[in-house]
């Protein structure tokens, strides 16, 4: 198996997660990224990152959103076990309740007490919204990056200012212990990486 890894994400702040996750895990390194805008498009692609697992690593990241559990997306999906080296990573529920999992970090980006994070991220029903919550008493710059306004679902500038934050201040290792999703993620990286070093 080599180490040049082959990710996709449904957005930026997924690719920034990605990269953090494989920089924490040598031998493996970034071969190509591929930002799919959107989870429709992965789940078009799902066959394509299959077959490529077969002879390369690939880290696929996308929200489980409203499916029951991560199982079931992965059979609604693709239908049968991933190849071996396709690592098929879900948040639960989505990408913000790992970044809401490394609450001292998230604080001081927004500005807020550390008591006013939750303490189970990837309980909430809605991690995006929670976050779009606590960005309306953040410093104005956040504040008006992160927030919708009008018919739109996230903030100006809300990718943008979750990628800076997640390579400036996101630690995988401490959101892991709050997000149990993130810490498979992170085992099954792992893995990978040392089953490549041993190649």
């Amino acid at each position: 198996m080599w180490p040049d890894v082959y990710l996709a994400a449904e957005d930026e702040p997924g690719l920034a997660i990605g990269r953090k996750l494989i920089a924490n895990a040598a031998p493996l390194r970034i071969y190509r990224e591929e930002n799919a805008r959107g989870t429709g498009n992965l789940k078009n692609k799902i066959r394509s990152y299959q077959k490529m697992g077969v002879r390369m690593p690939v880290l696929m990241i996308t929200d489980l959103d409203e499916k029951p559990c991560p199982s079931k997306l992965i059979k609604d999906w693709l239908g049968v076990a991933p190849s071996k080296g396709f690592l098929f990573r879900i948040c639960v529920r989505e990408v913000e309740a790992w970044l809401l999992a490394h609450r001292e970090a998230m604080a001081a980006f927004l500005n807020i007490a550390e008591s006013k994070l939750p303490m189970e991220p990837e309980k909430l029903a809605d991690p995006k919204a929670e976050l779009i919550r606590l960005a309306r008493h953040a410093p104005r710059n956040i504040r008006v990056g992160l927030t919708p306004v009008d018919s739109a679902t996230i903030g100006p500038n809300y990718n943008m200012l979750l990628k800076e934050f997640i390579q400036k201040a996101w630690s995988p290792a401490i959101a892991s212990a709050r997000a149990p999703s993130l810490e498979r993620a992170r085992q099954r990286i792992d893995q990978l990486a040392a089953l490549v070093a041993r190649a």
